[in-house]
């Protein structure tokens, strides 16, 4: 991927809070793809993150096989 198709990618990201205010929140979050994320800005700073629930699904068991192994 180049660097001017990343930062497409990354600026494609970027989800304006206003726009979850307006009701787009069923159109951003239908649009999701199965490895898009989505960022919610609120002035010019990332707050949030919406992702697919098997991303989080991912996730959630990374971070569960990491504490299995800090625990030995």
């Amino acid at each position: 991927m180049t660097s001017k198709s990343a930062i497409g990618v990354m600026l494609n990201s970027l989800v304006p809070i206003s726009h979850l205010n307006q009701g787009k929140a069923a159109k951003i979050i239908s649009s999701l793809g199965p490895d898009d994320v989505k960022i919610i800005v609120k002035n010019n700073e990332p707050m949030a993150a919406i992702i697919p629930i098997s991303r989080f699904s991912e996730l959630i068991e990374a971070e569960e096989q990491m504490k299995e192994i800090r625990n030995g």
